[in-house]
């Protein structure tokens, strides 16, 4: 999955949230309300050209919408992190989670039970 500049997430978040939308309609929910109009289209046009919105026409303008989740965008971020930063390992994550105390090993053993009880209620 391509990166995302923290503008681009900031609208691709407001498709999320907001629905289908034309620039003008982005430009009044966005809120750095200094982006001009024709920056915000370009930036809008940026994330069409890397798959995460797409768009239909209507007459001289483009209705913009959302292609991708945000499960599915949080899914391949969270894979990049750990690939980038982990050696692409979970397991590295994890441990880096419970060593700096941001997840107790009580949580750990309740998330691993909740694991297992998914894995047997879907058998």
């Amino acid at each position: 999955m391509k990166k995302l500049t923290q503008k681009e997430e900031e609208i691709l978040s407001l498709f999320w949230e907001k629905g289908p939308m034309f620039v003008k309609e982005v430009k009044e929910f966005y809120t750095d309300k200094k982006l001009h109009y024709n920056t915000l289209s370009t930036m809008v046009r940026t994330l069409e050209e890397k798959g995460f919105v797409s768009h239909e026409q209507f007459g001289n303008t483009h209705r913009y919408f959302a292609t991708v989740t945000k499960e599915e965008y949080s899914k391949g971020t969270l894979g990049n992190v750990v690939k980038k930063y982990f050696n692409n390992s979970y397991k590295s994550v994890v441990s880096l989670l419970v060593e700096e105390e941001n997840l107790s090993v009580e949580e750990l053993k309740n998330l691993i039970a909740d694991i297992e009880k998914q894995k047997n209620d879907s058998k």
